[in-house]
């Protein structure tokens, strides 16, 4: 039997969650009340599952940590001041633009990934919400997208979006963790490069032959 075969896969729901959880991460910066959850026993809980699913135990850690490291109030202003920093600032150089298009060659925002992003959204019935301003690649639209498509299945779909977020996505983690550390968002940068590993199209071959090799139940 294949390595593939053998190889353990987070169950598509486990995923979609994760996808739907980093989206919130990378899409605004955080509020107060999102982070004195994230600080909770649950919200604790809800970190580590996080890291075993993507076998990013330590960067899970490491993200528990500094969250107890100052008042709710603290941390709350200072990762507001990183996320405006990073994905908010107008000098490439200095931060690090979540979008598709600034690192995947075009070299410009709004550049054709917008278009086929916009493509799969309509495919899947994705609306944005009416309040929402960013373009199409930005990646918590696409791992908004990606969550949708693990809820309904959408293999085709699964491994277009990784076909989309593979190369850009390791540009941007890379430039995160180089900037960024151990700290909160260079951890969810290892989060977001560990999900788009889970999502390569040999896993879920792997899950298709799983399914077809299993008894009908009636």
């Amino acid at each position: 039997m294949s390595d593939v075969t053998n190889r353990s896969i987070p169950d598509t729901p486990d995923l979609a969650f994760v996808a739907e959880w980093l989206a919130l991460q990378f899409m605004a910066p955080p509020e107060k009340a999102r982070l004195h959850a994230m600080r909770g026993a649950q919200g604790q809980a809800a970190l580590h599952w996080i890291g075993v699913v993507l076998d990013q135990q330590e960067a899970a850690e490491s993200i528990c940590l500094e969250l107890t490291l100052g008042t709710t109030d603290e941390i709350t202003v200072t990762l507001q001041r990183r996320y405006t920093a990073l994905f908010e600032g107008v000098f490439r150089q200095r931060g690090a633009p979540p979008y598709a298009s600034v690192w995947d060659g075009t070299g410009r925002l709004f550049g054709p990934a917008v278009e086929r992003m916009q493509h799969l959204l309509r495919d899947l019935d994705v609306r944005m919400a009416p309040d929402c301003t960013e373009p199409a690649d930005h990646v918590a639209v696409q791992l908004a997208a990606l969550a949708e498509a693990l809820r309904q299945n959408r293999v085709d779909t699964i491994q277009t979006l990784h076909s989309e977020m593979r190369d850009w996505t390791g540009r941007f983690t890379a430039a995160l963790i180089a900037t960024e550390g151990s700290s909160f968002y260079g951890n969810a940068a290892r989060f977001l490069s560990a999900l788009v590993e889970q999502i390569a199209p040999d896993r879920f071959v792997a899950v298709d032959r799983d399914i077809a090799a299993a008894p009908a139940r009636i």
